[in-house]
């Protein structure tokens, strides 16, 4: 056999082999723009409003019954101007610490979940955030049809707060709960998980 000829022979077969493969799930990107209000505590102020969004990564579509996991969960708490200048007044300009904002689902049964920890964030003077990350949850999902993903409430932070006059930590746990307006918010993620 000339090499030419080998070599087109070879390269069909891979490309045969390659077409046989079971298809594969590509990752989507679930959000929860364009954000949710909470009523969240801090220390030495009222209960604030804060305005939350959450994303995270999973499959395309799950097959009914089956494990799975959505992964590189992360989310931004934005404290807004007024709760920004109190939390200066009483001395505070950042956080750290551990937690997340867990995700819920609907047709679909909890596994697992890591735990999620808070950047540590030095806040310039108007503004302010708490950023968080957590690795993955797992789910078993439930009967064919869709799973709708949704941000958890309540939900508690385990926070400590940066005291500028003495470059102290404050711990405090930060209890937060859903906003009740009217209408209703929608804390879905979207877009829904198709159950194959």
């Amino acid at each position: 056999m000339n090499i030419r000829r080998f070599l087109t022979t070879a390269a069909v077969t891979i490309l045969v082999l390659a077409g046989t493969a079971g298809p594969a799930r590509a990752d989507t990107t679930f959000s929860s723009l364009p954000g949710v209000l909470y009523l969240c505590s801090f220390p030495g102020v009222p209960p604030q409003q804060v305005t939350a969004v959450e994303e995270f990564t999973g499959p395309g579509s799950v097959p009914a019954g089956e494990s799975f996991s959505i992964t590189t969960i992360s989310g931004t708490i934005f404290l807004g101007n007024g709760t920004r200048s109190l939390m200066r007044a009483v001395g505070y300009d950042g956080v750290r610490g551990s937690g997340m904002i867990p995700v819920t689902a609907s047709n679909a049964s909890p596994n697992s979940s890591d735990s999620g920890f808070v950047w540590e964030q030095i806040w310039p003077p108007l503004t302010g955030t708490i950023e968080f990350y957590a690795g993955s949850q797992s789910f078993v999902a439930g009967a064919p049809g869709t799973i709708v993903f949704k941000m958890g409430t309540p939900f508690s932070l385990a926070l400590q707060f940066h005291k500028a006059s003495n470059n102290t930590w404050t711990s405090w746990i930060m209890n937060c709960n859903l906003k009740v307006t009217s209408p209703a918010q929608n804390t879905a993620f979207t877009p829904a998980l198709p159950v194959t």
